[in-house]
């Protein structure tokens, strides 16, 4: 279970930042253009989530290996 928390942990936190840059980029530079914020909600939020899911599956298949490869030499 601890695992499963050391993979989702990367992908809320990249898919936080990039929801927040989505949401309030097109706020804050096109004020005037109604649909800004679903860029955010839809497009990078998402996009984001699925970056951090990849890096913290990447990361820990990399330290499973590692101490794989540690019990091994013992």
């Amino acid at each position: 279970m601890r695992n499963f928390w050391r993979i989702l942990k990367p992908a809320f936190i990249l898919g936080g930042i990039a929801f927040a840059v989505g949401y309030f980029g097109p706020i804050y530079w096109a004020p005037e253009a109604n649909q800004g914020p679903l860029l955010g909600i839809f497009v990078t939020g998402p996009l984001g989530f699925v970056v951090g899911l990849g890096w913290g599956v990447f990361r820990e298949t990399q330290r499973a290996a590692r101490e794989k490869k540690s019990e091994t030499k013992r």
